[in-house]
């Protein structure tokens, strides 16, 4: 499953992914939270990450 979205040279015209999970702690970890958080941050395209725009 991808959900990913990606740029090529601006991460601020890319895509965006927004989720809304709804129940505590409890129910849905901080751990279960955090995965849900980075398969939705947008990423460079060629896999280098954030670092080189």
């Amino acid at each position: 499953m991808s959900l990913q979205p990606t740029f090529k040279d601006d991460p601020t015209v890319g895509p965006y992914n927004h989720a809304f999970v709804i129940g505590s702690e409890k129910t849905l970890s901080f751990t279960t939270q955090g995965m849900i958080d980075q398969m939705l941050e947008i990423t460079r395209e060629n896999g280098d990450g954030h670092g080189g725009h």
